[in-house]
């Protein structure tokens, strides 16, 4: 399983839709392997959309994930006006990460 991380960005003077984590399972495809969404909301009307995928490999998760937010903005009614700013799977450093 992958999660891949969306950033959305709210209009001006709006607010997160409290069902966002909803709406996007609502309009999620049996092809987009969505196994579960999360919702964080971010300061400045950003909101991060975590989507656990499983297809099966990270470029095409991200694809996927991609495709399913766009498709979401696009046809929710509460998210008119909403931008997705970026869909990716964000690497973390662990003990095997060399940062020199």
């Amino acid at each position: 399983m992958h999660l891949v991380h969306a950033r959305l960005l709210a209009p001006v003077g709006r607010v997160v839709p409290p069902a966002l984590a909803d709406a996007v399972r609502a309009r999620a495809l049996p092809a987009d392997a969505v196994e579960h969404v999360s919702v964080h909301p971010q300061s400045a009307g950003e909101v991060t959309v975590g989507v656990f995928s499983l297809a099966p490999g990270l470029a095409e998760a991200e694809r996927r994930a991609a495709a399913l937010l766009r498709r979401t903005v696009a046809r929710e009614p509460a998210l008119a006006g909403f931008t997705v700013l970026s869909v990716e799977v964000v690497l973390v450093p662990g003990p095997w990460w060399d940062a020199r």
